[in-house]
């Protein structure tokens, strides 16, 4: 079967839905984050349990993603006995139709690590950081916080996916 678009609709015999237009950005662009800006979707630990999301944009199989203002999210409280590893993610749910920030809860463990990313053809995750909890800890410190925005097995910056050729 051929193929073509996107082109202007004359009539209605043009109908397009988002999963053309995220099939066409998918050809262009990697899945990632924008960074022209080093602060883009950087978490920060807030007060107490708190995480700040700063400020950015990504791209998760072609579908867009932006958030004009830091948000913040909240992680649930320690194990008294046992630490635990949490991962933020940008998560895009294609029965939700939506990307948005969300924390996954590591397990609790003497050797902790975080959760594997979810990578299905309904749910794709990227990681912007893994936050090691302690033991009874109320608050988390910035060092506690690892930034994996920058590992492009795990999240990456985007890149474009046309190449120029020169003779």
């Amino acid at each position: 079967m051929q193929k073509s678009g996107l082109f202007n609709s004359s009539g209605g015999d043009r109908v397009y839905d988002a999963t053309d237009f995220a099939g066409y950005f998918s050809k262009l662009v990697t899945n990632g984050i924008f960074y022209a800006d080093t602060n883009n979707l950087k978490v920060t630990a807030g007060e107490g349990m708190h995480l700040l999301i700063n400020p950015g944009s990504a791209f998760i199989k072609g579908y867009a993603y932006e958030n004009t203002e830091a948000l913040e999210l909240t992680l649930n409280t320690a194990n008294g006995t046992k630490a635990r590893v949490d991962r933020v993610v940008l998560r895009l749910s294609a029965i939700e139709r939506s990307i948005y920030l969300a924390i996954k809860q590591g397990t609790a463990s003497d050797q902790p690590v975080p959760l594997a990313l979810e990578r299905t053809p309904d749910t794709y995750e990227l990681g912007l950081a893994d936050v090691l909890i302690g033991k009874g800890v109320v608050s988390i410190t910035q060092d506690k916080i690892t930034d994996i925005r920058l590992d492009t097995s795990l999240c990456g910056i985007i890149n474009s996916l046309i190449t120029a050729v020169y003779e």
